[in-house]
């Protein structure tokens, strides 16, 4: 068989393509990696980058900064990784927002699947669904008949779109009303619960495992399937009275698309090894997360899904992309 001179041409690019990736990979990094969370301090998503950040560093000799770029919902610093240069010194952390914000704005100016490469997912969390001690309600099916008592009287601290559509989901699920109040993340959104503000917030764990800790605020049950070792007597969504409510959230590390396939690689096999370690699994268990060690492939499967439920959720609840 024999080679024209244009396939000899295609296959000396694609060889060359793939030498210079290679390079890069080799070289990389030569400089500081930033890990943009798009949310406040104190949230799970700084928490979780703060977890992984120093011990990244350590292996890839160069500082590993965890950078706060919060702001419209998570969309600010969706955007900015989603434009920064494929080099692999600017990283994304995020919760399911990445999948959620795409079905909420009419413009998101980013697509989930095709400005992003996946890294790695990280570890898998329930939400929580807390209110303010002081609030009328003991058990979930209290606060929901309260709420079905005032329809739309009761306000829901909305820290990110994934506590937001988490709500909405229950909301339709239960065919309660409630008035969504939003917040830049999750710490300022659980401090709003805990002043009475606001009457539940669905969280993540690790946002508010100090204020459940210290009683300054009341669980009414988990989002998962079972219940959680970290909150043995706080029941599940299904056992309180809401069957089809299962909902987790989860954490994944990602880098603009384009990112040379070496450097994805080698972080993906950092990360896992990372969240392997006793002292981290140890740390995730404190948070009430579950380390994920899964492909790439099946992580990109993971987010396609979760785009696609959410698109849904955002259709049922007639939400208005904004």
């Amino acid at each position: 068989m024999t080679l024209s001179r244009r396939s000899l041409g295609g296959a000396f690019l694609a060889a060359t393509a793939a030498g210079r990736a290679r390079a890069q990979g080799a070289a990389w990094p030569d400089r500081p990696v930033r890990i943009v969370t798009p949310f406040a301090a104190g949230g799970g998503t700084d928490i979780v980058a703060r977890l992984l950040a120093p011990r990244l560093s350590e292996t890839l000799r160069q500082p590993v900064i965890v950078e706060n770029r919060a702001g419209a919902n998570g969309v600010i610093g969706l955007r900015h990784v989603a434009a920064a240069a494929p080099d692999g010194t600017t990283l994304l952390l995020d919760a399911p927002g990445i999948a959620m914000n795409f079905s909420l704005l009419r413009e998101p100016m980013y697509d989930p699947l095709r400005d992003f490469e996946p890294i790695a997912q990280i570890l898998s969390v329930p939400f929580v669904i807390v209110v303010p001690p002081n609030l009328p309600a003991r058990t979930l099916a209290e606060f929901v008949a309260l709420a079905k008592a005032r329809p739309g009287a009761l306000n829901v601290a909305a820290g990110g779109p994934s506590t937001l559509l988490a709500a909405q989901l229950f909301r339709l699920q239960t065919g309660i009303e409630l008035t969504f109040v939003p917040y830049r993340g999750s710490a300022p959104a659980a401090a709003a619960t805990m002043s009475g503000e606001v009457q539940v917030m669905f969280s993540d764990f690790p946002s508010v495992a100090g204020q459940l800790a210290g009683g300054t605020l009341r669980a009414l049950a988990v989002s998962t399937a079972a219940r959680s070792p970290l909150l043995p007597d706080v029941p599940t969504a299904r056992e309180a009275g809401a069957p089809d409510y299962v909902v987790d959230i989860w954490y994944g590390l990602y880098a603009p698309r384009g990112t040379p396939l070496p450097v994805v690689e080698r972080l993906h096999a950092e990360v896992g090894r990372i969240v392997q370690l006793p002292e981290v699994r140890e740390r995730f268990a404190t948070l009430g997360a579950t380390p994920v060690v899964i492909p790439r492939e099946a992580f990109r499967a993971h987010l396609e899904a979760e785009v696609a439920r959410w698109r849904d959720v955002v259709a049922r609840g007639g939400i208005r992309p904004e």
